[in-house]
């Protein structure tokens, strides 16, 4: 099957230039080359690392070769938003392994300033790259994995619409402790249930 297959999607093209959004206090704009020093910037936090399935143990410095190649891939990937805050980069909103044929893709979100989780700025940028997802873009569903001991992203996601779907059990070994991946998904006629009740940003 081509995860790239056109048919049955008029409203979308995989050629359009990555749209901006901006909602009450979030940017969700394309990366360009000179974000590898806000990249730079944000460094390497052992907290976030783990959330993201990493060994906190031990880590290296981030060096500004490593900023660069986050910021060569996010501006090669055909769907990924740099999330923005007064001006500063602070993450990475994607939507990987779309499938136009089923309609379908999966959401992969990052903020990695500490000090800036729990503010709500996940919701606010998950919300509008939902609105792109599931109106231009005319998808049927979004799905993402999380780590279940990450209550916070949980509930987030949970904010947004989405509903555990699965588990799968000792998925993703951190060090030497093994932990459930927690499979979340979204369907349109969910998210427009969840605008109509709860508005776009609220």
């Amino acid at each position: 099957m081509n995860s790239y297959a056109t048919e049955n999607m008029p409203l979308f093209s995989m050629h359009q230039d990555i749209p901006e959004f901006s909602g009450p206090r979030v940017l969700l704009r394309p990366f360009h080359h000179s974000d590898v020093a806000g990249r730079l910037a944000l460094g390497r936090s052992p907290e976030i690392v783990r959330c993201f399935g990493g060994d906190p143990d031990g880590l290296p410095p981030y060096e500004e070769s490593d900023a660069r190649l986050w910021v060569e891939r996010n501006i090669e990937h055909p769907l990924c938003w740099a999330v923005e805050v007064n001006g500063r980069l602070l993450g990475e909103a994607r939507l990987d392994g779309l499938d136009l044929h089923d309609s379908r893709a999966r959401l992969a979100t990052g903020l990695y300033d500490v000090s800036q989780l729990g503010k709500g700025l996940g919701r606010e940028f998950i919300k509008l790259v939902l609105s792109h997802a599931f109106g231009t873009m005319g998808l049927h569903r979004i799905d993402l994995r999380v780590l279940a001991f990450n209550e916070r992203a949980i509930r987030c996601y949970r904010a947004c619409g989405f509903v555990e779907e699965g588990r799968e059990r000792e998925a993703a070994r951190i060090g030497d402790v093994w932990y459930d991946d927690i499979i979340m998904g979204l369907l349109a006629e969910e998210y427009q249930v969840e605008v109509k009740q709860h508005g776009l940003l609220t």
